[in-house]
């Protein structure tokens, strides 16, 4: 029997993303940037309302930065990151390089349900000057930069696909993380949706 600490994680994209310029060749280059973040680690925390204030203190003192109790809010600069997605509930993302859900496990008050959903998300990386174009094909929610604006995440749908979308910076470039078995389809929905502007796949 293999081993399951020395398994190595595929990308749910591998035999679809094909690095490389697709679509409208615009004078001023690809309108779109479309990447798969990988590897992370993308952990679960909640607890319940009565219990928030435990487990954000906790969560600051063992990651040094602190969930913001916002709703849709996202604090920190990627290593990690901590995204609002509900009351009492929060994702925290990181470039894997540790066993994150086994810290926050060890640290966070035993109220607090830990689950790791590495392995069952994948994070699109969707930038350039039309990739707020293009999520306004897809989704319904306000994407006016005065309306989801950087350190703000939204919990929507996608071309069909529930997802979780982290707005990291005004460029704009937004951060996808979509359900492992719906990855292909909203990889593919994203990239035809974006070949009218020139779409450059990393």
């Amino acid at each position: 029997m293999a081993d399951p600490a020395s398994a190595v994680r595929r990308s749910a994209l591998s035999n679809v993303r094909v690095p490389g310029d697709f679509g409208a060749t615009p004078f001023n280059g690809p309108g779109i940037h479309l990447a798969e973040r990988a590897p992370l680690s993308v952990v679960q925390v909640e607890t319940g309302a009565e219990r928030t204030g435990e487990l954000i203190e906790a969560t600051g003192t063992t990651l040094g930065i602190t969930p913001s109790q916002v709703p849709n809010a996202a604090t920190g600069t990627g290593r990690p990151r901590i995204l609002g997605t509900g009351t009492g509930r929060w994702i925290v993302v990181e470039p894997e390089s540790r066993d994150l859900a086994g810290i926050l496990r060890a640290a966070l008050p035993e109220s607090t349900a830990v689950t790791d959903l590495s392995h069952a998300r994948v994070c699109l990386r969707l930038s350039g000057r039309e990739a707020r174009t293009l999520l306004a094909k897809g989704c319904s929610i306000d994407l006016h930069p005065d309306a989801f604006r950087p350190e703000t995440s939204r919990m929507t749908s996608l071309f069909h696909s529930a997802v979780l979308i982290d707005c990291r910076s005004a460029g704009p470039v937004y951060d996808i993380y979509v359900h492992r078995s719906y990855a292909v389809h909203l990889f593919e929905m994203l990239l035809d949706g974006a070949l009218e502007f020139g779409c450059r796949v990393a």
